[in-house]
């Protein structure tokens, strides 16, 4: 079991790869609480928030992910293998996740 984010988030950037979609790290000099990753398939762009198990978004992460989800766009906690390997499934299957946590909770 992965103990630390960076271990997740190389698993998550390879399964992506193995998926053919593009998972690009987002940075943004000038805000921070953006999510760490953009995630680009033919079925959906997502923005992903790698954390390790038990850990919680800060809250400058909540409240930048609030403001992304309220002007439309798709924000996904992922906390692990399992959690990532749900969200690439259904990206995999050509649809938009149907379960998006609020701001507290992991795919």
């Amino acid at each position: 079991m992965e103990r630390r984010e960076r271990d997740i988030e190389q698993y998550f950037r390879n399964e992506c790869r193995k998926r053919g979609f593009l998972c690009l790290k987002f940075v943004s000099p000038s805000r921070n609480g953006v999510p760490d990753r953009v995630v680009v398939t033919p079925a959906a762009t997502v923005f992903v928030e790698l954390k390790k198990p038990g850990s919680s978004l800060r809250k400058i992460q909540r409240v930048t992910h609030s403001k992304l989800r309220r002007h439309g766009a798709a924000v996904y906690v992922v906390d692990g293998r399992r959690s990532a390997d749900r969200l690439l499934a259904e990206l995999s299957d050509g649809r938009r996740p149907v379960a998006e946590p609020n701001d507290h909770e992991t795919f």
